[in-house]
């Protein structure tokens, strides 16, 4: 049985590792004292700590004025900001080149106010991107994970995220992103597990 847990963690440990560089400062967008209800943040602007906002910015909110915790600590972004049409922000991290990154986050949406409890964002980074859509039908926000994946092609890289819906009728809220870097099983490495049962 011993073995068997260690063979488990050795597997794990295999498909990541966060010391190459990769480190998301404040995934959770946390203020650095006291709490934020509620506030629209215009492009820009680099009062999140560890984040800037683009295009017409975001709205920071207390994670829980949508009915539902916030996922990771107790703030959430909405790229759909307020009224406008494009909302975003970013953060630039240390990377390896040539090296995969897994960017983990959670995206929620939910219908009310008038929005349609649908939402549709873009992931990007290292000229890679990719497009991210959630729906929840409730009037509570739900959130679901997501994944990117990007090959760093520099000694740092760009994320951004941003929503380029009308803001009048979705809501697409960011929270809990981290990242790590990701490390191809190798035979040696597999060879070295397989030793554990002999």
């Amino acid at each position: 049985m011993h073995r068997l847990i260690t063979a488990l963690v050795v597997l794990a440990a295999l498909g990541t590792a966060g010391g190459a560089g990769a480190q998301i400062v404040n995934g959770s967008f946390e203020p650095t004292s006291g709490t934020v209800s509620w506030m629209i943040v215009s492009g820009g602007s680099t009062i999140i700590p560890g984040w800037v906002t683009t295009d017409n910015g975001v709205e920071w909110t207390f994670g829980s004025s949508g009915g539902a915790p916030a996922p990771d600590g107790l703030h959430v972004v909405d790229l759909a900001c307020y009224v406008y049409t494009a909302g975003g922000i970013q953060q630039t991290f240390a990377t390896v080149p040539g090296t995969p990154y897994s960017i983990s986050f959670m995206l929620g949406t939910m219908a009310s106010s008038g929005r349609d409890g649908t939402c549709q964002i873009t992931v990007d980074a290292d000229a890679q991107s990719q497009v991210f859509s959630h729906t929840n039908l409730s009037g509570i926000v739900a959130y679901a994970p997501k994944t990117f994946t990007f090959i760093a092609d520099n000694t740092s890289a760009t994320l951004r995220f941003r929503c380029l819906q009308n803001a009048n009728q979705h809501f697409a809220y960011l929270d809990a992103v981290s990242t790590e870097a990701v490390v191809p099983n190798t035979p040696a490495s597999w060879g070295s597990v397989k030793s554990l049962f002999r």
